[in-house]
């Protein structure tokens, strides 16, 4: 007895020595992996600071983000909160964020276990455009002849075409975007439109330029990730929030069938920008 004891306690040592081993090993790519997950989040959630920075602040009551449209903490985006609320089997997660006057400029749902089917349908995204196809429109090249303009001249001339459908550009594009690499877009898409080496430089030199393209494509990210649910809740106030059952414009209509998952966001994220707004004295005035 006292021989099977022993042994027992050995194999335990040995399993607790060998898992805490794994786990010591494993926790730094856990931890970065985490890291990403809440980065991205944000990013969805306020695609303005996308290409700048976000700074945590702890809160009298709560701990939130300020993001930036640019690393030096200049030129203000909004803010990012977390919103949790309880759904039917699980505890609903969602980052949020909110622009200077307080309206949703996103939403990323970080965890959930609701019901497949049903309370998962918070998560359905419908849409199956490309970026190519967004950034395509944006720039005004949804055919394939391209055209391109001299940026020293600022004259009109023409360009070897080029297709942004072309497979191998077009998924390193999709690729790019997908790590939110916004810096490899930048690279990619004026050349994908006809632009010679000289205007790309040109163009990326500009600040204004590359802003408004990096910005332009994590906004398409946004829209291709945000499921048809959450994105009732884009530009709306926290006064706005009301679950209906019907299509609504004003409001937002429940998922069929969980209606307790379509409250517990909802609620949720009025709750987490209510509670912002105290803890910051209140949103800016929006300009007329």
């Amino acid at each position: 007895m006292i021989r099977l004891t022993l042994v027992l306690a050995a194999v335990t040592f040995a399993a607790s020595l060998a898992l805490g081993f794994v786990y010591q090993t494993a926790k730094p790519k856990i931890d970065e992996a985490d890291r990403l997950k809440k980065e991205r989040a944000r990013m969805i959630a306020l695609p303005e600071a996308a290409c700048g920075v976000f700074v945590e602040e702890e809160g009298e009551a709560m701990t939130y983000c300020r993001g930036y449209r640019r690393a030096d903490t200049t030129g203000f985006a909004g803010y990012v909160v977390t919103a949790r609320g309880k759904g039917y089997s699980s505890t609903i997660e969602t980052v949020v964020g909110v622009d200077p006057y307080g309206r949703i400029a996103g939403l990323k749902i970080t965890s959930q276990q609701e019901t497949p089917g049903l309370g998962t349908r918070i998560e359905e995204v419908l849409s199956t455009r490309t970026v190519a196809d967004a950034i395509a429109e944006m720039i005004g090249r949804g055919e394939p002849e391209q055209v391109c303009v001299d940026m020293e001249t600022d004259s009109t001339v023409d360009c070897v075409e080029v297709s942004l459908r072309s497979g191998e550009r077009c998924s390193e594009l999709e690729k790019a975007v997908a790590e939110l690499d916004t810096a490899r877009v930048m690279e990619i898409v004026p050349g994908a439109f006809g632009t010679s080496a000289a205007d790309s430089t040109a163009y990326l030199a500009d600040p204004a330029s590359a802003f408004t393209l990096a910005r332009a494509v994590v906004e398409e990210l946004r829209m291709r990730n945000t499921p048809w649910f959450l994105a009732q809740f884009i530009g709306k106030e926290p006064a706005d929030l009301l679950v209906r059952a019907e299509e609504t414009e004003n409001n937002i209509q429940a998922i069929t069938g969980a209606t307790i998952s379509s409250v517990a966001v909802t609620e949720s994220v009025r709750e987490a920008i209510q509670d912002l707004r105290k803890e910051i004295g209140g949103f800016e005035e929006v300009p007329e």
